[in-house]
């Protein structure tokens, strides 16, 4: 039996399966010994690092496209510059992960800020003087989409629902929100700055958190101390990375930043429009945000390059596993001549600053409808350098102030006691004043106290408010006081109580405490708020107690001007304070719009007669594009908007005024084509046009222009002569007078020279409303007629070229990077008139009469090119001073350029005349550059026209 046994076991290890079985064991062994070794003896180790290794696919950007003017003048450009980024990597549970990430944000800030580098700062929440939380939005839509995206809506009729209303949140209420344990549980160790800091880098975290290593920039253009600083602490940066990056960068960029606009993070809207129509964006691409870059962003934005690499755990690349290169975008040509456009502003600048010069007076003027000229108080010059920012009303109460500002804020914090104090007793006697019984500047100040609480904050629910209600049209002829308007407003529930009770406050419905808790709210917030104590100031200024010189002394405590002991020493002695603020605006050391006085703003258009190829567009005044180009900058973005001179504005495609006599053109054509003129046929101008009534009257009134044609009239801009033209456009075939049929029959004519629709720029630009309203008065430019200057500059165009209307366009081609043509962009002509030569010569006749003879001889007397053109004011308000236009095209015989001028509240058509002349004469080599850019203001010579 033992043989059996062991001849049994000599089998088995003679089989092969006993072989096999052997390197299986073996095999076997060797693996648990191997799995030993990784879980158990090794395990910490190798599991921290596979953790941290992985495999990524990285996406680049393609370097934008450049911008360049009609002759290859680099606009818009990218510089190589460096940039932090962070990825959210944190993988512990999410209290620690929080407190971690917050850490390491707030350490990365550190880095950056004590470099003398700046955050990306796109979040609309900002610090004020008080050291408060307040919005930086320029609109309440702004504010209220950005509440949408903060809480997670859809849209922002979700923000209020039955159980919350989220769309009065408050900047601190956002805060609050954001800083929550359920948000990101930002402590309150972090002081307010940071905070907002921190929350606003992780917000944008959060926008990325459903696209895997997609990292957020958090600064960009940064030092190379910068760079070296976060290399040095990357162990303990978790996520922060230095990546390189493309910053745009805008030359000369106030002559431009209107057309060519700026770029920044994408929107969610926008990253929804684009992605809609085939792109591939991603949440933290650069696109174009406006003007020229939003128009051509197609074309500009480049082709995303994709790497697939290995990391460690600090982010190093291990190893590259492919790459496909990212490709460059496409250039862009535009039809501007860069030299004529920044001529253009310059020249436009020194008027406004001529005009400004010479109207500035040293008394003071109570504006009254029968002035001619509406001369400008220097006490109005001194109150705007504190109500429209030139200096900080912040620093003058700081120790670091000089005399002067110490002695002004004394002034000042003694004036506001009184005031507040009288408000306070106005507030909660039981005999207050209505308002029209006050004086005027206690009128002002509860006046100011009704706008604060309606418009600014809110508490007082102006969409709840009665308009035909008697009490409140009592308050608005001003026959009651501010308390009993309030007493009433709340009775009626037109009052926000949750904007002055806190949350964790009982919501009185007695009126009394809701009424001394507003009293509480107004006496409370009238120290720190700024409008209030700029509505001071000025009473400060007029009555004296705070000097013109005092002011003029400001401009150097806060470096506006260079430092000059001289001047300011003549200053403190008494000198003129008058003298010295107009040869500061002479001298363009104080701007128009710093000033932001009538008038401070303007526009000018300069377009090809045979393209419609813009060559200039200019607004004045303008901004630095650059500083709110890839990130805003949310402190210089609050300033542009608080600006009384409306930067931001472009005043050429989206200011719109009465055209004024510039639209006699139109009528003198309509006349003619519908044969109710002839060029011989003259009409005596009688003064008073009594065939209509009220009578209007021509402007020479009560003299008159006598017996003359259409181009006659159009020299003298006669407004008697087209107000007959008017009349019998409106005559019907009964012989009644019909105003819609004379409008029509003006429209017609108007859609055909290009007046009734956009006119084709590649920018924002507001419609043209063409009248609709008393067709006598709407012949000389007058009823609801309403353009923009662009719009008038394609119409002059039409008229200059005898009738082909084309579209204007700021582009001019697309080349790719190796210079072939990807697309050029061609005339585009909506259509040409049948007009009788007769009709064109008259008008054109009558347009060269106004340069030789007309309105505007004086200003065009002896000059070398020869023009024609059409002057023209239009009176809106008549307490400020008229607006005035002037069109032109150049030369009169073989028309190139056109051209339309537009100064809103800028009195006289000679004004913009000048402005026109000044602009041809360096068009075609008669000024060189050391001549216009002396720096000095173009003081007027041209007579105030009221034509």
């Amino acid at each position: 039996m033992v043989k059996e046994f062991f001849e049994y076991i000599l089998s088995i290890l003679k089989s092969r399966l006993f072989v096999l079985g052997i390197i299986v064991v073996l095999l076997f062994s060797v693996l648990m010994i191997r799995i030993f070794n990784v879980q158990i003896v090794n395990g910490e180790y190798y599991l921290e690092n596979y953790i941290q290794m992985a495999e990524r696919e990285v996406l680049t950007s393609g370097t934008r496209g450049i911008i360049y003017d009609r002759n290859g003048e680099v606009l818009a450009y990218n510089k190589l510059a460096y940039a932090i980024e962070i990825e959210d990597d944190i993988s512990d549970s999410t209290e620690n992960k929080d407190k971690k990430l917050n850490e390491i944000i707030s350490e990365t800030i550190n880095i950056i800020t004590s470099n003398g580098d700046t955050l990306i700062n796109d979040f609309p929440i900002i610090l004020n003087t008080n050291n408060e939380f307040e919005f930086s939005v320029s609109s309440d839509n702004e504010r209220l989409r950005f509440l949408r995206d903060i809480y997670g809506k859809k849209s922002i009729s979700e923000l209020d629902t039955k159980k919350e209303t989220l769309s009065t949140s408050t900047a601190d209420d956002v805060m609050k929100y954001l800083c929550g344990e359920k948000m990101f549980d930002i402590s309150d160790e972090y002081d307010k700055a940071e905070q907002i800091k921190i929350a606003m880098v992780r917000y944008n975290l959060s926008l990325n958190r459903f696209q895997k290593y997609i990292s957020t920039k958090i600064a960009s253009n940064v030092s190379e101390e910068t760079v070296a600083a976060i290399y040095e602490a990357q162990a303990e940066l978790k996520g922060v990375t230095v990546s390189e990056e493309t910053v745009r960068v805008y030359n000369d960029s106030v002559y431009f930043a209107h057309i060519l606009g700026y770029t920044g993070t994408i929107s969610e809207d926008q990253l929804a429009e684009l992605n809609s129509d085939g792109g591939s964006y991603i949440s933290s691409d650069v696109v174009g945000k406006s003007g020229i870059e939003k128009e051509m962003e197609s074309y500009l934005q480049g082709t995303k390059g994709k790497s697939t690499i290995f990391v460690d755990n600090t982010g190093r690349i291990l190893e590259n596993v492919s790459k496909t290169d990212a490709k460059a975008g496409n250039d862009v040509y535009l039809t501007l001549d860069a030299k004529l456009q920044k001529a253009g502003y310059t020249i436009l600048e020194q008027k406004l600053a001529g005009i400004l010069y010479s109207k500035i007076v040293n008394y003071d003027v109570t504006p009254s409808e029968d002035m001619k000229t509406i001369p400008i108080p220097v006490k109005d010059v001194y109150y705007q350098i504190i109500n429209n920012n030139v200096v900080d009303l912040n620093k003058f109460g700081l120790e670091s102030a000089s005399d002067n500002e110490k002695n002004i804020y004394a002034k000042f914090a003694a004036k506001q006691s009184g005031v507040i104090n009288w408000v306070y007793s106005e507030l909660t006697t039981d005999t207050p004043e209505a308002l029209s019984a006050l004086p005027e500047e206690n009128n002002t100040y509860l006046s100011y106290i009704y706008t604060k609480l309606a418009d600014t904050e809110g508490i007082i629910n102006k969409k709840a408010i009665d308009s035909e209600d008697e009490t409140y049209q009592k308050w608005t002829n001003e026959t009651i006081s501010l308390r009993e308007f309030l007493l009433y407003a709340i009775s009626k529930n037109w009052i926000n109580t949750s904007k002055i009770f806190d949350s964790s406050e009982v919501k009185y419905s007695d009126t009394d405490e809701i009424y001394n808790k507003l009293v509480e709210h107004i006496y409370n917030s009238l120290p720190t708020d700024t409008g209030f104590s700029k509505k001071i100031y000025y009473y400060l200024i007029y009555s004296g107690s705070i000097s013109g010189n005092q002011v003029c002394m400001l401009l150097y405590d806060q470096n506006v001007l260079e430092y000059d002991e001289a001047a300011y020493t003549a200053l403190r002695s008494g000198s003129s304070a008058f003298e010295f603020i107009r040869e500061q605006i002479k001298q363009i050391k104080i701007t128009p719009a710093q000033l932001a006085l009538d008038p401070c703003s303007g526009s000018l258009v300069v377009t090809d007669t045979n393209s419609g190829d813009v060559l200039a567009l200019v607004t004045y005044p303008s901004y630095d594009n650059n500083k709110l180009s890839g990130s805003v900058d949310a402190v210089y973005w609050k300033q542009l908007n608080s600006d009384l001179s409306l930067p931001l504005y472009n005043r050429a495609t989206q200011t719109r005024t009465a055209p004024g006599s510039t639209f006699k053109m139109l009528s003198a054509i309509t006349g003619l084509e519908e044969g109710y003129l002839t060029p011989g046929r003259t009409i005596t101008d009688l003064g008073e046009f009594k065939k209509i009534t009220p009578s209007p009257k021509c402007w020479r009134y009560p003299g008159n222009h006598g017996s003359i044609n259409v181009s006659q009239a159009l020299e003298h801009s006669c407004n008697y002569f087209f107000y007959e033209v008017g009349y019998e456009l409106s005559i019907d075939e009964h012989g009644g007078f019909s105003s819609d049929l004379g409008l029509s029959k003006l429209k017609k004519y108007g859609v055909q020279l290009g007046l009734t629709t956009k006119s084709g720029v590649e920018i924002e630009e507001n419609e043209p409303l063409f009248s609709t309203d008393n067709s006598v008065r709407s012949a000389i430019g007058q009823g609801s007629n309403s353009f923009a200057n662009i719009q008038l500059a394609r119409y002059v165009n039409t008229v200059a070229n005898s009738g082909h209307n084309y579209q204007l366009t700021l582009l001019n081609k697309v080349i790719d990077t190796d210079g072939n043509l990807i697309k050029q962009y061609e005339p585009t002509l909506t259509n040409t008139t049948n007009f009788s030569q007769s009709t064109w010569d008259a008008v054109h006749y009558g347009m060269r009469l106004v340069i030789t003879g007309g309105t505007a001889k004086g200003t065009f007397n002896g000059f070398q090119i020869n023009v024609a053109g059409k002057s023209g004011t239009a009176q809106e308000n008549k307490l400020r001073s008229n607006h005035s236009v002037f069109v032109a095209y150049a030369p009169y015989e073989n028309p190139e350029i056109a051209l339309s001028v537009l100064i809103p509240n800028g009195e006289s058509s000679g004004y913009t005349a000048e402005v026109v002349r000044d602009t041809i004469k360096y068009y075609y080599g008669l000024t060189t550059d050391e001549e216009l850019y002396g720096g000095i203001a173009s003081i007027p010579t041209s007579g105030v026209t009221n034509d």
